[in-house]
């Protein structure tokens, strides 16, 4: 029997004999083309598969084949399966390269600096106007057409309900210029010098919706006066030099939203690379722009304490949780046969590097489930996607050792359901979240609302 077996073992290794250079067929000239979409590994094994199916030169019996003899030496390694990791590891190597191809923008193109200190406090006219940045003309038709509406077009300062001024229209659209133009292709600067965050996070929350007909938030072409955001989180209280103020229940808060993004100390790491762009994306175009959301929640005159409407996450009162967004980047690929190396290059295509915006990919948060067990089980059956999460995503960049432990404890201490990814739908677990953070905290005070007196303050067109 072991007779046999070492026989088999000659005979084996006599008929996967290959040509010279270690392979069945000659792959000199061998290239091809991938697109941003496109560099996985077996989008190449199957270009390589058919390359080799239509090998009109091999003179020599080569029983090995492609999946035993020529992918692995093409790739200098002993099997498809170490060939898989390492075109995986290709393509993410081109695409770092392509991102250095980007150059830097800043946002003065939009705003100067000191437009820029006021609108991130939740002030100026972007914040305190009320009026459209943009008009969908599908959308007067929806609410009534030409029996409701006097003007009905795509200039917002000419609407019959909330006209806005010109220097809010001219604003939005340099804004709108900037993201189609220049957000995706160059890397933007810091806006201010309020945003060296020491836990790697930022975060915006709104409470006033001044954009009527978008499909988001409460204003419309009617009441637009006062009106809020679309509800996403929960306030569970802010700290003045008065005291602590809870905020138990919606009845003052009423609907908020919060929206952050979150990146590591890797300075190769694209969404660190891009995470100004992304927070252009998240603060004047996707939430402003796109949706009207503005204003900080403390210009709620109801609500006790000064914080920004988009800062560092240490800077901002504690909430129940947030959305988040990501940016991740994509080129085009050119694979080829590198007959002084023998293996096929992986390398991106000049000049076809683009950002793109997109929502956090995290994961739920698993009890007792660290970074060594990341480490050894990257995969494991325990992780759940937990994507447009704050928290999730910065549970994924701890697990992947991109934050230390200190970041997220100042993460957590703002975003007081970060080990309970069950809130982010459900309001009441969102307010239970906040209570049991507050009683925590406070083991002497009681969760309930103090009671203030305010001048209200409508806001008209």
């Amino acid at each position: 029997m072991m007779f046999r077996t070492a026989a088999l073992a000659i005979f084996f290794a006599a008929t996967t004999t290959t040509v010279e250079g270690g392979f069945c067929k000659d792959w000199e000239g061998f290239e091809f083309d991938m697109g941003p979409t496109e560099c996985r590994s077996r989008n190449v094994l199957r270009a390589i598969r058919k390359a080799f199916g239509e090998r009109p030169n091999v003179t020599n019996k080569c029983r090995g084949g492609a999946k035993r003899n020529d992918i692995p030496a093409l790739f200098d390694v002993a099997n498809e399966a170490e060939a898989i990791e390492m075109i995986e590891d290709l393509c993410e190597d081109a695409l770092l390269e392509a991102a250095k191809d980007l150059g830097e923008e800043s946002w003065d193109q939009m705003l100067g600096e000191d437009d820029l200190e006021l609108f991130f406090q939740g002030d100026g006219y972007l914040n305190k106007e009320t009026g459209n940045f943009k008009n969908d003309i599908s959308a007067f038709n929806k609410k009534g057409g030409d029996e409701t509406f006097i003007y009905i077009g795509e200039d917002p300062t000419k609407n019959d309900h909330y006209p806005t001024t010109e220097e809010s229209y001219n604003t939005g659209e340099k804004i709108k210029n900037f993201f189609n133009d220049h957000s995706k292709t160059k890397y933007m600067k810091a806006p201010t010098n309020n945003f060296e965050c020491a836990h790697n996070t930022a975060m915006c929350c709104w409470h006033r919706d001044r954009q009527y007909l978008d499909n988001n938030g409460n204003c419309n072409h009617r009441d637009c006066a006062n009106q809020n955001p679309g509800d996403n989180t929960d306030l569970c209280w802010t700290e003045t030099s008065e005291g602590v103020f809870p905020y138990p229940g919606d009845e003052t808060e009423k609907d908020l939203h919060c929206h952050g993004l979150s990146w590591s100390g890797d300075s190769d790491d694209i969404n660190t690379l891009a995470k100004w762009n992304s927070l252009f994306y998240v603060s004047l175009y996707d939430h402003m722009y796109k949706r009207g959301y503005v204003e900080s929640v403390t210009n709620d005159e109801k609500i006790m304490g000064s914080q920004p409407m988009c800062g560092c996450i240490e800077d901002m009162a504690p909430v129940a949780r947030a959305d988040c967004s990501e940016v991740v980047g994509k080129a085009s690929y050119k694979a080829r046969f590198d007959p002084e190396t023998q293996t096929l290059k992986i390398e991106k295509v000049d000049n076809s590097f683009e950002l793109e915006f997109q929502a956090c990919e995290g994961y739920k948060y698993v009890e007792d489930f660290d970074q060594t067990d990341y480490a050894n089980n990257p995969n494991s059956d325990l992780l759940k996607d937990q994507d447009n999460d704050l928290a999730g995503f910065v549970y994924r960049q701890w697990l992947e050792g991109k934050i230390d432990d200190a970041q997220v404890d100042g993460v957590d201490d703002v975003l007081v359901g970060y080990y309970k990814p069950e809130i982010k739908n459900d309001d009441d677990l969102r307010e239970q979240a906040c209570q049991e953070a507050f009683e925590e905290t406070f083991p002497d005070l009681a969760y309930e609302e103090k009671e203030i007196e305010v001048e209200t303050n409508n806001i008209d067109a």
